[in-house]
C-alpha cells in the first residue's frame, strides 16, 4: 500500500510540473535553458531542473519547426508561480475575460538527422566525449516561449526556420520567406515558458566507435540497431560508417 501511495504522488508532482501544448507535454522549470543545450534533466523537489552541460557548436544551419498556439488560464498559472525564483521573467498581459488572448510560440527541432551530424562532427569532438561518458545526458529539443506580437508577425509571414550558431556559444532562429532571409529572433531565456527533452540513441561504426545515431522523445524507444545505452555487445553493428 505504501509503494502505491508513493508512486501516486509522484505522478501527482509530475503532472503539477508539465502540460500538454499541441498534444505534446512539456516540462515547467525556473532553469535556464537554450533550444539544442545538452545537460542532465531531473524532478527535485517537486521542480524540474535541467542543468545545462554544453552547447554543440553548429556549422550548418538545423532546420526548426514553429507553430503558434493559444495561451491559456492554466499556462499562465504556471507561468506566473515560476516568477517567484525569476524575478526578470517577462511578464504576460493575460485576462481570461478578453477575447483575445496572448499567443505562445513553440519551436522545435524539425532536421534531426542535421543536429546528429553535427554533435558527431571533429568541431563537437568534446560534446562526444561527454555524451559518452555520461549517458545520462539529455537535450532540449523543443520551447514553448512568449515572444511579442512583432515576432509573431515575422513569424506568420515566414515559411522556414533554422536554428544557427553565428556567435560563439549563442543560438538565434532564422526567418526565411521565399528563400530568402528576412530577419532573425534571438529567445531570451525569461520568455521560455516550457521544455521539452529528448534522449540520444547510440550505434557504432566498423572500428567500433560509438557515435550519435539518433535523438528521440525522452521515454521513446531507439529503433532499429541503436540503443540507449553503450554495451559491449553493439561493437559489430553499425548504420553508416564514420
Amino acid at each position: 500500500m505504501l509503494k502505491r501511495i508513493v508512486v501516486l504522488v509522484i505522478i501527482i508532482c509530475t503532472a503539477c510540473q508539465t502540460t500538454k501544448i499541441k498534444n505534446e507535454e512539456y516540462k515547467f522549470s525556473s532553469s535556464v535553458v537554450e533550444l539544442g543545450s545538452i545537460g542532465e534533466s531531473k524532478l527535485t523537489y517537486n521542480q524540474n531542473v535541467f542543468e545545462t552541460k554544453a552547447l554543440p557548436k553548429l556549422q550548418n544551419n538545423i532546420r526548426v519547426e514553429i507553430g503558434v498556439v493559444p495561451y491559456n488560464k492554466k499556462l499562465n498559472k504556471i507561468y506566473k508561480s515560476k516568477a517567484k525564483y525569476n524575478q526578470n521573467q517577462t511578464k504576460v498581459a493575460y485576462i481570461d475575460s478578453l477575447p483575445i488572448k496572448p499567443e505562445l510560440v513553440t519551436i522545435k527541432i524539425l532536421d534531426v538527422a542535421g543536429l546528429v551530424h553535427e554533435i558527431n562532427s571533429d568541431y563537437n569532438t568534446e560534446i562526444l566525449n561527454l555524451l559518452v561518458n555520461t549517458q545520462s545526458s539529455k537535450i532540449i529539443s523543443s520551447l514553448a516561449v512568449s515572444l511579442s506580437t512583432d515576432e509573431i508577425s515575422k513569424i506568420r509571414q515566414a515559411d522556414a526556420f533554422y536554428l544557427t550558431n553565428n556567435v560563439y556559444k549563442k543560438y538565434s532562429i532564422l526567418i526565411f520567406k521565399s528563400g530568402k532571409k528576412i530577419d532573425a529572433i534571438d529567445i531570451n531565456p525569461e520568455t521560455i515558458v516550457a521544455y521539452q527533452v529528448s534522449s540520444f540513441c547510440w550505434t557504432t561504426s566498423e572500428r567500433g566507435k560509438w557515435y550519435v545515431a539518433d535523438i528521440v522523445k525522452e521515454h521513446s524507444s531507439c529503433k532499429g540497431i541503436t540503443e540507449k545505452r553503450i554495451t559491449p555487445k553493439k561493437k559489430n553493428k553499425n548504420l553508416f560508417n564514420l
